[in-house]
């Protein structure tokens, strides 16, 4: 099994959304626009819920991306994104999760990653393996659905030991305004 290392280095990339110009991105009720709630299950058991936005960005190895990150509100600083490569905006309908830890995701596939942060600092990564991202409704104003994904990883301070969680959720994602920013996590080559 790899460890948490080479799983942080096979993840596809990690996307950071603005917020609006005073920082704040909407109420963490999981109902609205702008937020999203998740319940994570397995090796780590939590609830999360937080604001939801979505966007476009270029990344000079895939070109044109579409993101949709989650990010807790309040005490809680877990993220949640799921990225499709290729860029192409989703159109109402369920798309499959790819495996970006043991797989090769392509143009137009979708890849999920779950973060966990204490006082700003990354404490440990999870890379989707499997799931669904079921969109029921596009637009340029909002972004809906629902998604469930298995995912593969570990806490920085333990690299050697893989844990597995499943994360199921909801969004209702408006656009970041201030657009996407793009950090690449890439394979080691």
């Amino acid at each position: 099994m790899r460890s948490i290392k080479s799983m942080v280095l096979a993840a596809a990339m990690v996307l950071a959304a603005c917020g609006g110009e005073d920082g704040s991105t909407g109420p963490g009720n999981g109902g609205g626009a702008t937020t999203f709630k998740a319940d994570v299950t397995g090796d780590v058991e939590t609830k999360v819920t937080g604001a939801a936005l979505f966007g476009q960005a270029q990344d000079e190895e895939y070109g044109e991306v579409f993101g949709l990150e989650m990010a807790e509100t309040g005490e809680g600083e877990s993220l949640i994104q799921i990225v499709r490569l290729g860029g192409a905006v989703p159109a109402v309908g369920t798309y499959t999760i790819a495996d970006a830890l043991e797989g090769n995701p392509q143009d137009g596939d979708f890849v999920a990653l779950a973060f966990d942060s204490d006082n700003g600092q990354p404490v440990a990564v999870f890379v989707g393996v499997s799931g669904t991202l079921k969109v029921t409704s596009s637009s340029a104003t909002s972004f809906k659905g629902t998604f469930t994904f298995n995912a593969k990883g570990g806490l920085f301070n333990d690299p050697e030991t893989t844990l597995t969680i499943k994360v199921d959720g909801s969004f209702h994602a408006t656009p970041a305004t201030q657009g996407l920013e793009l950090n690449a996590i890439r394979r080691g080559r």
